[in-house]
């Protein structure tokens, strides 16, 4: 057996978000409707009231395309204007093409905007925005549609107890090289180990998991992660002014703050009703939150996710 481990640290300077966007189906399910038994644990446990679930007629590709919209509108931007988009999902609605090919031919793209999907489960969007910082670093264009979106519905096992932590998203940046002193720097990682833990077999198409396992590795490395990208780009944890992580149960999250000692509200949470909405949970997070109009010039945001496999990163924007 080989086990790869991976460390890299990715720098991009002059960067900014211009955009962003979010989307989730109508359809809210509470923890009654799915395991009524044990609904008030999972609230006062985990932290979750409800989540959205994609209906039987909707796909994944509408939710992405319309994030995708309000993004590119609030940036002023056309589709012809983007350099690359790029869709973070581990449950695409085909086995191919990407999404990424079929949102460039619903928004109307040109035909020299590179189009791909990057898989790595809950921190595919940390993967999406260590791709773009190299692009950016490297002068391969200047504006990109980052997309994080999942529908882990269609991969669920609703007779499993674990059926609770999931909702369906997508979230949506324009992240554009720009001039001045921002950057982002982004730090991605994998141990090729205990992937056990979380894994969905092609056969069954539902996801399998160990919850403690998942807890304690996400206890363990994201703040390990996060400490390690602030050290890199020269600044403190205290420094940070905005952390939009991953959001795998309030314990965690909980946890997270203590051991970092965050500052109430600096840690944003939107779990109570999204769940865990796996890579689209941090383009979710910033879009509701409305980081964009409350970040200031100068303000550090961070953003941390760990997936399957393991993989996880974390990321430092410094904002303009």
């Amino acid at each position: 057996m080989y086990l790869y481990s991976l460390h890299m640290k990715l720098k991009a300077q002059g960067v900014r978000i211009c955009g962003h966007g979010s989307a989730v189906s109508d359809n809210s399910v509470t923890n009654r409707v799915l395991r009524p038994e044990t609904s008030n644990w999972v609230e006062e446990r985990l932290g979750i009231k409800q989540r959205s679930h994609l209906k039987l007629d909707e796909s994944l590709i509408t939710l992405v395309e319309s994030a995708s919209i309000q993004a590119l509108e609030m940036s002023q931007l056309k589709a012809h204007e983007l350099d690359a988009i790029i869709v973070a999902t581990s449950t695409p609605d085909f086995i191919n093409p990407s999404m990424a090919s079929i949102l460039h031919g619903r928004l109307g793209a040109d035909i020299n905007c590179a189009s791909f999907d990057v898989q790595a489960v809950c921190a595919g969007f940390i993967y999406a925005l260590g791709t773009v910082s190299s692009l950016i670093a490297s002068g391969a264009g200047k504006n990109f549609l980052v997309v994080g979106a999942d529908q882990f519905s269609k991969i669920t096992d609703f007779d499993d107890r674990n059926c609770v932590f999931f909702g369906d998203a997508a979230g949506a940046m324009v992240v554009q090289s720009t001039s001045g002193d921002s950057f982002l720097n982004v730090e991605l990682n994998t141990e090729g180990k205990g992937w056990e833990s979380f894994n969905t077999p092609s056969d069954t198409k539902k996801f399998k998991m160990n919850s403690s396992e998942v807890a304690k590795n996400a206890t363990e490395k994201l703040p390990a992660s996060i400490r390690s990208i602030c050290d890199f780009s020269g600044i403190s944890t205290d420094e940070v002014n905005w952390f939009v992580t991953h959001q795998p149960s309030k314990p965690v999250l909980d946890s997270l703050e203590e051991e970092l000692m965050i500052a109430p509200g600096r840690l944003l949470r939107n779990i109570e009703y999204r769940g865990n909405t796996a890579g689209a949970t941090i383009p979710l997070l910033f879009s509701e939150m409305e980081v964009m109009s409350r970040a200031k010039n100068g303000d550090y945001i961070c953003f941390s996710a760990i997936g399957s496999g393991w993989v996880w990163g974390s990321a430092i924007l410094k904002w303009e």
